[in-house]
Formats: structure tokens, C-alpha cells, sequence
């Protein structure tokens, strides 16, 4: 587990079809570590190797931490 703007953050890679792995990023409550707060998946990316899942876990667990500070954004 590593730490990303005061989040615990996990990353890890799921077995999917073929030899390939599926990227799944956990996000805790920086005040209670043990309580998930957003659990992160993506199927449409599938990675060579557990640490390419892994890292791109990761990059979508800080990808919405950075979005908790943005004003939502309007859609016409």
C-alpha cells in the first residue's frame, strides 16, 4: 500500500483471459485506513504483466483523488 495525497492507495492486477490481467485500484479513507472509500476497475484496459496492472491501478486511484478537488463540470 502506498500513500498518494494523504489516501492509502492499492493496486493491484486481476487474472483475466489469455495470460493477460485486468487493473484494480483501492482507495481508503485517509482518516480510517481500513475503510474503502472508492473501489477503482477498468475492463477495457488489459495489461502484458501483474506490474503493468498494477501500476495502472494506481495511476487511476491518484487520477480520482486529484479529481476530489475539481468543481464538477457542466454538461449541456
Amino acid at each position: 500500500m502506498t500513500f498518494y495525497k494523504n489516501h492509502p492507495i492499492y493496486g493491484f492486477g486481476l487474472p483475466a483471459r489469455g495470460k493477460r490481467w485486468r487493473s484494480i485500484g483501492l482507495v481508503f479513507d485517509p482518516d480510517y485506513p481500513a475503510k474503502e472509500v472508492k473501489r477503482l476497475e477498468c475492463g477495457d484496459v488489459i495489461s502484458a504483466s501483474s506490474e503493468e496492472a498494477e501500476a495502472y491501478a494506481l495511476k487511476l486511484c491518484k487520477a480520482w483523488i486529484d479529481g476530489l478537488g475539481s468543481p464538477p463540470t457542466q454538461t449541456n
